[in-house]
């Protein structure tokens, strides 16, 4: 399944709007924030349509996931958008998150926790906000704000760190370590992150971590735990990934589209995460180059000033005081 759908599901006395782009969706929130009233219409709606009172408005058919017999349900189902609660215990299974990495249906997952089985991005994890104060109108708003944001950093501050850390230990960790003179550090994996910044208690540095943002958002909520409490000042770059800056950097041709639309191109059947996409996109269109990538280590190409300079110029401009090496 592909592309990019508004979902409006409402009654008289309440109404919700979500916008869904990606193969899996976090709606995270306190109780009474509206996402189990968001399952119990959807619900009403499967079973009675229009005679339910609601009124859903989407491309696509939405589904509320109220059977126990899940495993036998959903590889039956195709091309839908499925809602499910956290009350089915199932979605932080292996067999789920299986499941789900080779469905073409869209999922929208309400947990209050991390699913750390699923790769999905710090972009789509949402909470209900209250909209229109004439009517209960619940609008989906990312938990962790807008793309590209390097997380707690003051609008009008340029910050240059004392330690980098990557998520890897491959080809995004030999780039940067080339690419600054600032020490870098790599965590080994996306899930000791949080674990590498307890490490780094020390009150006057500045840790600047570098994550690939598609694929880390059941990780996100324990970093920000760790952050919130570290000793060190801590800031967040999380672009897509590593192979996404190379590609938005112009090395080799890629039709812009895909990058600005990825949604339309990135088939949730081949592709558990956007990351996985752009791996494969720059795989795909470099293999017969000089600039042939392989995500184990950084092809030289990749080092030369012009490509370096080019790759680093697509971090944030709040990012301007990095010192690039010679």
């Amino acid at each position: 399944m592909v592309g990019k759908y508004e979902i409006e599901i409402y009654d008289n006395h309440i109404s919700y709007h979500l916008e869904i782009k990606r193969n899996i969706t976090v709606i995270q929130g306190n109780s009474a924030t509206g996402k189990s009233e968001l399952i119990r219409m959807l619900s009403d709606y499967n079973r009675a349509g229009a005679s339910s009172g609601i009124t859903v408005i989407c491309e696509k058919t939405c589904l509320a996931m109220v059977s126990s017999d899940w495993t036998l349900v959903l590889p039956q189902l195709h091309d839908n958008i499925i809602f499910i609660d956290e009350n089915n215990s199932y979605i932080k299974t292996r067999d789920f998150a299986e499941i789900v990495n080779k469905s073409d249906n869209y999922f929208v997952l309400i947990c209050r926790d991390g699913l750390p089985m699923l790769s999905y991005s710090v972009e789509e994890i949402y909470g209900f906000r209250q909209g229109r104060p004439s009517q209960k109108y619940l609008e989906a708003k990312r938990v962790y704000n807008e793309m590209y944001r390097i997380y707690n950093l003051e609008d009008d501050k340029n910050i240059k760190p004392d330690i980098i850390v990557t998520e890897d230990s491959n080809s995004g960790y030999e780039f940067f370590k080339t690419a600054v003179s600032c020490k870098v550090l790599t965590a080994k994996g996306k899930s000791r992150m949080a674990e590498k910044i307890r490490s780094l208690q020390t009150s006057d540095v500045t840790v600047l971590s570098i994550v690939d943002g598609a694929a880390f958002g059941a990780d996100m909520g324990e970093y920000t735990r760790q952050t919130e409490n570290a000793l060190c000042k801590c800031y967040l770059y999380a672009p897509e990934s590593f192979e996404y800056l190379i590609l938005m950097a112009g090395i080799c041709e890629i039709p812009r589209e895909k990058l600005e639309r990825t949604y339309d191109f990135a088939d949730s059947t081949k592709y558990s995460s956007w990351e996985r996409f752009y791996y494969n996109l720059l795989v795909e269109n470099t293999k017969e180059t000089v600039y042939k990538y392989s995500k184990r280590h950084i092809n030289k190409s990749y080092l030369t000033a012009g490509s370096r300079n080019r790759i680093m110029s697509q971090l944030p401009q709040k990012l301007s005081l990095l010192n690039i090496t010679s």
